[in-house]
Parts: structure tokens; sequence; C-alpha cells
């Protein structure tokens, strides 16, 4: 059965949607990106996935998008998994 802190997040979740549609409509697609990392926020704490769970399954997606080439991913201590995301994009921009 659900409970009311269930109902409310996918409450929550399902508005958000709609502002991430509304954001993409109107061409702000940071606005969108921001709040579907919010939603994903919302699914992974409904589902009780785990910061290593997200982590692991980032990590993948990050080894198999660098299109063949493989590089090691070397984690950087006392960093979050995003910045540490964050750190690669950047330098892979240079």
């Amino acid at each position: 059965m659900e409970n009311t802190a269930d109902r409310s997040l996918k409450s929550m979740a399902r508005s958000l949607q709609e502002h991430i549609d509304l954001a993409n409509a109107l061409n702000l697609g940071f606005t969108a990106q921001l709040l579907s990392m919010a939603v994903m926020e919302i699914k992974i704490n409904m589902h009780g996935i785990s910061q290593q769970e997200v982590d692991a399954l980032c990590d993948h997606i990050e080894e198999k998008s660098s299109f063949g080439v493989t590089r090691p991913i070397v984690p950087t201590p006392m960093l979050r998994s995003h910045e540490r995301r964050l750190r690669i994009r950047r330098s892979r921009a240079l």
C-alpha cells in the first residue's frame, strides 16, 4: 500500500514533469535539465536506490559513451559523483 509520502513524491514528480515540458517548449534547455535532475532525485529516493548504485550506473554510461575510446575513470576522493562527472566533462572540453 502506498503511503502519504510516496503519494506526495509522485505528485511532485508529475508536477515537475509538466514544468519540464513547458521549459522545453520555451527553449529553456538548462532549466529543463535542472528540473529533470530533481525528478530523478525524487524517483531515486522513492525506489530506494543507493548512491553507490547511481554512481555505478553513471560510470557505466560514461564508459560506454566514450565512442570506443576507453579512458580509465579515476575517482577523486571527497567529491560527490555529480561533481566528479562535471570535472571530467570540463577536462574533456579543453
